[in-house]
């Protein structure tokens, strides 16, 4: 990916300022050392996990050329688990809820906070209405890109708190699947971003997704733990916008983006 990256430096100066952005340097990131803070994260996090391929699926649908699809179904084989022994990421993320006490079908059941809504949202969103650039700046650079450096003091704590690699290896297994991700979509992005609008896109997809995580990290970290729906009216709730509904969340104008 390096390799590639190098050959673009709007890429470069892209991938610095999200490894910068406060969502992935939140101070959340280093709580999860015993297991009542990481079941709290857990039953909050595992919603967006359940509902990532949903994203996928929906700006696969509008990628404008068959190259674009073949790079998001490749993201859309490992998540449906090529990768991980035919377990889809949902079915991993649920076996570290099971090591931390959480028993089924309380994932379903769990009251999740505002924020947790408001990212699914605006991704649903993203991926729907937005144009397609958009959406891919989401996707790749605000998730591809980002996930590896959030998770790795995540399986820090988790470490020390003596969680073992078969409960934690969801996170394991982003540090170097999304690794592969990133240099898929970042193929993508080199050749699509080529004038200064679509690279403005890009940018914008990226920094929407990581403002949005970093309200939802902060408020998890701030003890939210739940004052809506659970995660199947959550689901209830993108399923219908699939099909046409409105969903309440708004996209960001561009000077109220976190930074």
């Amino acid at each position: 990916m390096a390799d590639l990256l190098r050959t673009a430096p709007w890429l470069d100066d892209l991938r610095e300022e999200m490894a910068r952005h406060p969502a992935v340097c939140h101070p959340l990131l280093s709580t999860l050392t015993d297991s009542a803070a990481a079941r709290a994260f857990g039953l909050q996090h595992y919603p967006l996990v359940a509902t990532f391929t949903r994203y996928l699926e929906l700006l696969l649908l509008r990628a404008p050329s068959s190259d674009q699809k073949q790079w998001l179904a490749k993201v859309l084989l490992d998540e449906y688990g090529e990768g991980s022994d035919g377990l889809d990421h949902a079915a991993l993320y649920r076996e570290f809820l099971r090591s931390q006490g959480v028993d089924a079908p309380e994932e379903d059941r769990a009251p999740l906070a505002d924020a947790v809504w408001d990212f699914v949202g605006v991704h649903v969103r993203l991926c729907r209405e937005a144009p397609f650039l958009v959406g891919l700046g989401a996707l790749g650079p605000g998730h591809e890109w980002a996930i590896p450096s959030m998770f790795e003091p995540i399986i820090r704590g988790l470490e020390a708190a003596g969680v073992p690699y078969e409960a934690r290896r969801y996170f394991d297994l982003h540090t170097v699947q999304d690794v592969d991700h990133a240099a898929w979509m970042s193929e993508a992005l080199m050749r699509l971003g080529g004038g200064d609008d679509a690279r403005a896109q890009v940018r914008r997809g990226a920094r929407i997704s990581l403002g949005a995580r970093l309200r939802l990290w902060s408020a998890i970290l701030g003890g939210d733990g739940g004052t809506r729906g659970d995660r199947r009216a959550l689901a209830s709730a993108v399923e219908g916008s699939l099909l046409g509904a409105p969903w309440p969340t708004s996209l960001p104008e561009e000077g109220d983006l976190a930074t």
